[in-house]
């Protein structure tokens, strides 16, 4: 079955899959469903607060990344069980627009995640102390 209209791009270049029971656009790669009994049907779109970039909020606010420093907050980070890293890196969440701009290798960061990132918690950048790398030899 295809021809149904992409909600984000309005392409009708879609394509469902009738054993997922999802929607996917052939242009822009969005995925949706439309099936109540899909038991995320009515989840809420994760809110991870102000972007560490540009401090816009809302859904594309979306993009957890890893910083190379410590994490103000130890435990509430990224780690890596292969380094045996615990969880102290620190890290930022971007808007789509800003994670672009990240990967084009452009410095836009102005915070990062004080805490979890689900408890918007933010501190300056620059107030990041301390490397946080992974340990190469072991990967």
């Amino acid at each position: 079955m295809s021809g149904e209209q992409c909600p984000r791009c309005n392409s009708s270049r879609t394509q469902y899959d009738e054993y997922f029971g999802f929607w996917e656009c052939a242009d822009c790669g969005h995925v949706w469903g439309e099936d109540e009994d899909d038991p995320d049907y009515d989840e809420e779109i994760l809110d991870l607060g102000m972007c560490c970039g540009c401090g816009c909020t809302g859904e594309t606010v979306r993009n957890i990344i890893t910083l190379e420093k410590k994490a103000p907050v130890p435990g509430t980070g990224w780690g890596c069980l292969v380094c045996g890293l615990p969880s102290d890196g620190a890290v930022a969440v971007v808007c789509d627009d800003c994670l672009a701009l990240l990967q084009q290798h452009q410095d836009i960061l102005t915070h990062a995640v004080h805490g979890y990132p689900t408890e918007k918690g933010r501190c300056d950048i620059a107030s990041l102390t301390g490397e946080f790398k992974h340990k190469n030899i072991l990967h």
